[in-house]
């Protein structure tokens, strides 16, 4: 199968890495405006997860400067979009009605109208539309999903997610809020997309400003509960990135920490869980292949549900501009 990627910054790179592992898959085809980038030279590509730079070969790749060159290649079987956001709804849509199944990195888009307007492009050109919330392929929070739908330990009572970093200096894009929507967009998408999963639709969100950066404490109200909280953003440069969880259950908890995932049980018993398995990077590229092979919705990842952390994610950054107010969702 043969993959055509649109942009070739930190998850360009990221992705054509996941893809190496794949059987059967190449990457035929890549997109960027930098020539040097073009050419081979990605020592400039920054980001805030290491990637192995020995997986990140385009030297075979076909090599375009404009997307929709790209688009028009007729060897290309899906496209991978890995453009700053405010791309994303036209990129997609066009690409979808060129006939290729698409990946589009997270946040889908800005608004709700340009996430209605990439499902229906997708329906209507009966072709996979995915967006990369890569946590729901993330071994510690699979994990937590099993945790709250087996029910073993009771209904999730509260959950907390933190995720921070510093300033993506790396890019030139991603601070200006009209192209990414800033942290919470960019960001925080991931661990409201994993609220969402574990809990569902809140009915009203609040959300103040944290710090002296682009950051957010934010609170997802359900009618009779669970509790949940959102905490993070962009902060001082330099700043390493750090997520963690907690969710506790009736008869259990879980926490993810920066020395590994936890799981306490009623009586207050503790274990260090081991995980094995692939990368959040490679599984989602693996799925997204599986889905476009067999011509399937890709039911653990639709773009129905990221539109909803983008509905959510709008509200947030309303409640905290009215420093708190509850908004419906």
């Amino acid at each position: 199968m043969n993959i055509g990627i649109i942009g070739l910054g930190f998850m360009g790179v990221t992705h054509i890495a996941g893809y190496a592992k794949i059987p059967g898959v190449r990457v035929s085809a890549v997109c960027t405006e930098n020539p040097a980038v073009l050419a081979g030279d990605l020592s400039k590509i920054g980001g805030n997860i290491k990637v192995d730079a020995s997986l990140v070969d385009i030297s075979s790749a076909k090599k375009y400067s404009q997307w929709q060159e790209l688009i028009a290649d007729t060897a290309v079987d899906a496209v991978d979009i890995c453009l700053p956001t405010d791309l994303h709804p036209a990129v997609a849509t066009a690409a979808l009605a060129a006939g290729k199944h698409v990946l589009c990195e997270k946040p889908m888009a800005l608004t709700e109208a340009d996430c209605e307007r990439m499902i229906e492009a997708a329906n209507q050109a009966k072709r996979v539309l995915m967006i990369g919330q890569v946590l729901r392929f993330w071994p510690e929070y699979l994990v937590l999903q099993e945790f709250g739908a087996s029910k073993e330990y009771g209904a999730v009572r509260s959950a907390t997610f933190l995720r921070q970093c510093g300033l993506p200096d790396w890019s030139r894009w991603l601070p200006v809020e009209a192209r990414s929507g800033g942290a919470t967009f960019d960001l925080l998408i991931h661990d409201i997309d994993q609220a969402l999963l574990l809990c569902g639709m809140p009915d009203r969100v609040a959300a103040k400003k944290l710090g002296d950066g682009d950051g957010i404490m934010a609170t997802l109200i359900y009618p009779g509960g669970p509790e949940v909280r959102i905490q993070g953003g962009w902060f001082q440069p330099g700043m390493p990135l750090k997520m963690t969880f907690q969710a506790v259950a009736e008869r259990g908890q879980m926490d993810f920490l920066p020395d590994g995932l936890f799981l306490s049980d009623a009586k207050g018993q503790k274990v260090k869980l081991e995980l094995t398995g692939p990368d959040g990077y490679q599984a989602e590229a693996a799925y997204f292949i599986e889905c476009c092979r067999d011509d399937k919705e890709p039911l653990r990842c639709t773009p129905r549900a990221s539109a909803q952390a983008v509905q959510v994610a709008l509200r947030l950054k309303q409640s905290r501009s009215l420093n708190g107010e509850q908004i419906k969702c």
